[in-house]
């Protein structure tokens, strides 16, 4: 394996992963994607990354391949934070290490800050991307209640079938729009659209996505509950995070959420200029260049 991401797949929590590597030696660092995505958002950073010493492994969020599915059982987030906890505990006894750098964006980041509030000596960094810290729907209806007419698709998920039926129509149309809606300047759309219809057209992906939202904190469920709790307690992990400027899925008024009291072992937030949801695509190198300058502050396993 070189420096250049490739695909492979990594057994862990009896599952099979498949997921972009690059890079062979160096501190391990782990990036999870979210909704609707796959992996190949990081693979021009993984490459980055791998040219400047690190060992980066992006692999496919559980349920997001027929491989890496829950046989009878959905994929809520306290799942799929104990699955890819087991994942990155079998790529750090792979590698010879102890702890690595976590990436997370969208579901990503929600599963991301949930796997570093519960087992943060796994962990020299977390870096959140796309989502804040620290959501809840009291939160938001008190300090931003704007957010609930950008959080409408949500509920929509919530009518099992009917949602389902509509987003396979006309081969995932109503994906494709969400990803334009969300980064409405990205010039590549389109590549990224038919990459991430070609994962959803797999077998049960759809559900198993659709499953995050049914299931978890936006549920009224004393799971969701549960949850929500857990995404309100505090990071021991240092947190660098990360927005668009323009992302149309969770504009800057839903920021206000997260406090820095959470994290007390520092917070930095910064926004990315001219960038929208999907920020990975839309601005990888400046993305790379900042997890660099990030690994390397403090010591941070680099």
């Amino acid at each position: 394996m070189g420096l250049d991401a490739i695909e492979t797949t990594i057994q862990a929590a009896g599952l099979t992963f498949p997921a972009l590597r690059a890079g062979t030696t160096g501190p391990l660092v782990v990036c999870l994607h979210g909704f609707p995505d796959n992996y190949e958002g990081y693979r021009s950073i993984a490459t980055t990354l791998a040219a400047q010493g690190y060992q980066v492994v992006c692999p496919l969020l559980p349920g997001y391949s027929p491989a890496n599915q829950r046989q009878g059982g959905t994929h809520n987030a306290l799942y799929v934070r104990d699955v890819l906890t087991e994942l990155v505990e079998v790529l750090l006894k792979e590698t010879g290490q102890v702890r690595c750098h976590l990436v997370g964006h969208d579901w990503g980041c929600v599963v991301a800050c949930l796997m570093a509030e519960h087992r943060p000596n796994l962990y020299f960094s977390l870096c959140a991307m796309g989502v804040p810290y620290g959501m809840s729907w009291a939160k938001m209806v008190v300090r931003c209640p704007s957010y609930l007419l950008h959080a409408w698709y949500i509920l929509f998920f919530q009518f099992r079938g009917l949602a389902d039926w509509l987003i396979r129509r006309r081969r995932f149309a109503f994906l494709a729009w969400l990803m334009k809606h969300w980064s409405p300047n990205y010039a590549g759309m389109q590549t990224m659209q038919q990459s991430v219809i070609q994962t959803f057209e797999k077998p049960g992906v759809l559900k198993a996505a659709l499953d995050y939202y049914r299931t978890s904190m936006f549920s009224m469920t004393p799971q969701g509950f549960e949850i929500r709790a857990l995404l309100n307690k505090t990071i021991h992990v240092p947190t660098l995070a990360l927005r668009g400027q323009h992302d149309v899925c969770l504009p800057e008024s839903v920021w206000e959420v997260t406090s820095p009291r959470a994290f007390p072992n520092g917070l930095t937030l910064e926004v990315l200029a001219g960038a929208g949801h999907f920020i990975q695509y839309e601005q990888p190198d400046a993305i790379a260049q900042r997890l660099l300058r990030w690994f390397k502050q403090a010591g941070l396993g680099a």
